[in-house]
């Protein structure tokens, strides 16, 4: 698209353009209705404009996912505009592209707390389940500086719920051996919530014929694909448990006081991609996760309130590599078997000064220092510590009852304590522990809104910031396997980050656009051919500056029979230093669709379409991942306090990937029940 074009695409979707609130947000007669915020766990909240400001198309409301029988982050968050999931892959994980930019770039949150891991950056969206959130927020371009570091510009925050009553109770049960448990209740001034997951996904089964998967050998021998039973695909399954316990204790009105425990237990395999070539055949007998948290606010003065979050989240896990697919020796020397033992420590300190009726000002400090260490069995400890802070400053002035703007400024400061590394230095005989250069760098951000809120009808907001995200331990100092070199020299990616959206709603239709641009300087991208001997190693290097832009648009329509929505997603990214380099996984189309008729009898028959179109998996664009279209059916009818439903998934047996060489399931059916007290 050419620039003139996108220019004018991002001015008038602010007057002209309309868009879906997508069944996320709309309300109906059985599940849908945002107005319904009592088990909203407020604590966990971090939001720009007020919680009654919240664009509804970047929510998704807890009877969403449980009227479409989700049950992972990933699954849910593929239903946001602007966003496509990136399933499987190397390490068979959930993660994401959201307006181009990664889930390594953008922080998962639960109840305002980090959850991304020490060393990675990110975290396996696969594992986390989602059973236990009352509402999910996605900021799309203007988070709040108050999170602290590396939101570049976008963050997601999962929600819990908080009991209204003296007694709550939630069962869910699936036939795809998935279920869920939330009880709950609130007595006087006193609170406490426990929620429990449990999944079980075995070996499935892949679209269309087991014939279609054959493999072709260099003299031309056509055979059976060795990795799969017929169209099932072995060793893909997982299993993962889940729990989320807190309890809280609220004195008066303006003050909440609230200690909790979560906890995840998780094992998954890892299955080669489909092919003869070299293969990688890997497990992780443990994925474990442990966090405690305290939230308290506290009205100091009638005009000072003070916020704080603690945690303490520590992250666990064994990966192993073994010989063949058999996947039981370790004989080889590309086989081992790796032991992560990471935690991070850190907190939240917050101020809101109301320094009259139309003006906030508020002051965040935020600290965490994360620890990784890692070693492969056999092998002694290395440890890597690094810590992140911010001091930010952030004032909300409302001009009239419907016009408000926001400003904030934040210094953001990485510091790399020590670097220890475990292998061979040159000149120095054998493999040993020796210490790596450590990185240190300091960032000033900004943010500017302002949003114009004349009704609850339209709501038109426009937003600048300036982010900057520092390069995590895994970009600096992974060597991926032998297959990438290290690079303690990796600098801060920055970028300046525009958007302007609008929503709309007239009687039974409503609307929705967005339109952003965004300049990111010093880019992080793999290089290959940085090791004249190996053309496969690569590196991660600053790449100078990269242009992502485009606009989502859309529209739904509801009424006591129906609910129907539909969004439309466009992206246009550019490296502007070399225009050869591709980016990946990003699909510059894609398209959602959801329409739910509740004709007779208390039915609800619903259908589920997201398409996209084809997205690059090498940066030299030599290879990529094919354009597809999904549908899911249910059909459900509520029987006193049992909810009962048959779906049905992929209901065409589509063939499609996210990510190249991990094929997802084929046609699958199921029946689930909810039961509520």
């Amino acid at each position: 698209m050419k620039r003139k074009q996108l220019i004018l695409a991002f001015l008038l979707s602010g007057v002209n353009a309309m868009y879906a609130n997508t069944s996320i947000i709309t309300k109906n007669a059985n599940s849908l209705n945002l107005s319904d915020t009592t088990n909203i766990f407020r604590l966990g909240e971090v939001i720009v404009f007020g919680e009654n400001n919240q664009f509804r198309s970047e929510q998704i409301n807890h009877e969403f996912i449980k009227g479409s029988d989700m049950y992972r982050a990933s699954e849910v968050l593929n239903w946001i505009p602007g966003l496509t999931v990136t399933d499987a892959g190397m390490k068979s994980e959930g993660g994401f592209m959201l307006r181009g930019t990664s889930s390594d770039h953008t922080p998962i949150y639960f109840d305002g707390v980090p959850m991304t891991a020490a060393y990675d950056g990110s975290v396996d969206l696969h594992r986390l389940p989602i059973g236990s959130v009352s509402k999910i927020d996605v900021s799309k371009t203007g988070s709040s500086l108050l999170l602290g570091g590396n939101t570049f510009g976008q963050s997601i925050n999962l929600i819990s719920q908080k009991p209204s009553t003296p007694f709550e109770l939630h069962l869910d049960a699936n036939s795809l051996f998935r279920s869920n448990l939330n009880i709950g209740g609130k007595w006087g001034k006193w609170y406490a919530q426990a929620d429990f997951g449990y999944s079980y996904e075995p070996d499935f089964k892949f679209p269309g014929k087991a014939s279609d998967y054959d493999v072709t050998a260099k003299d031309g021998t056509v055979s059976a694909n060795p990795y799969l039973d017929g169209r099932t695909r072995l060793h893909t399954h997982s299993h993962d448990f889940s729990m989320n316990v807190k309890g809280g204790f609220v004195p008066n009105a303006t003050d909440e006081y609230v200690m909790g425990y979560s906890m995840i237990r998780s094992s998954k395999d890892v299955p080669p991609t489909l092919g003869l070539g070299k293969q990688l055949f890997r497990r992780y007998s443990d994925w474990d996760k442990d966090e405690v948290y305290f939230h308290s606010k506290t009205k100091l003065f009638s005009s000072l309130t003070l916020k704080t979050r603690l945690y303490y989240d520590k992250f666990y896990n064994v990966f192993e590599s073994f010989d063949d697919f058999s996947y039981t020796g370790m004989n080889n020397k590309s086989s081992f078997r790796s032991v992560y033992d990471d935690y991070t420590l850190g907190g939240h300190l917050g101020l809101d000064w109301n320094t009259h009726a139309s003006n906030v000002l508020k002051l965040g400090i935020n600290y965490k220092n994360d620890v990784h260490k890692s070693h492969n069995e056999g092998e002694p400890v290395a440890k890597i510590s690094e810590g992140t802070y911010s001091f930010v400053l952030e004032d909300e002035y409302k001009f009239t009852g419907y016009l408000s703007t926001v400003a904030s400024l934040g210094y953001f400061r990485h510091e790399g304590y020590s670097t220890e590394m475990y292998g061979k230095q040159e000149g120095i005989k054998g493999t040993n522990i020796f210490e790596m250069p450590t990185s240190d760098d300091s960032q000033m951000n900004g943010l500017v809104a302002l949003d114009y809120h004349p009704s609850q009808n339209h709501h038109l907001r426009f937003t600048g910031s300036r982010t900057s995200r520092f390069a995590n331990m895994r970009d600096r100092y992974s060597y991926k396997l032998g297959k990438q070199l290290p690079n303690p020299e990796l600098g801060t990616e920055k970028s300046w980050n525009l958007d302007l959206t609008y929503e709309g709603k007239q009687g039974h239709f409503n609307w929705m656009a967005s339109a952003y641009y965004t300049f990111i300087n010093d880019v992080i991208q793999e290089i290959t051919g940085v090791d004249p001997s190996d053309l496969v190693i690569f590196q991660n290097q600053n790449k100078g500056r990269a242009d992502y832009r485009g606009f989502e648009i859309g529209a739904g329509y509801e009424l006591s029979w129906l609910t129907a929505n539909a969004s439309y997603s466009y992206i246009d990214q550019e490296n502007k230093d070399d225009k050869s380099l591709k980016f990946l996984y990003t699909p510059s189309s894609k398209f959602n669709a959801f329409v739910e008729v509740r004709p007779i009898w208390d039915l609800r028959i619903q259908g589920r379409f997201i398409a996209q179109s084809k997205s690059y998996s090498q940066t030299d664009g030599s290879g990529y991942v094919a354009g597809f279209g999904k549908l899911d059916m249910s059909i459900a009818r509520r029987i006193s306090q049992f909810d009962v439903k048959l779906g049905v998934l992929n209901l065409t047996d589509k063939k499609y990937e996210y990510t190249s060489g991990y094929p997802m399931r084929g046609r699958t059916w199921y029946v689930s029940a909810s039961f509520d007290l």
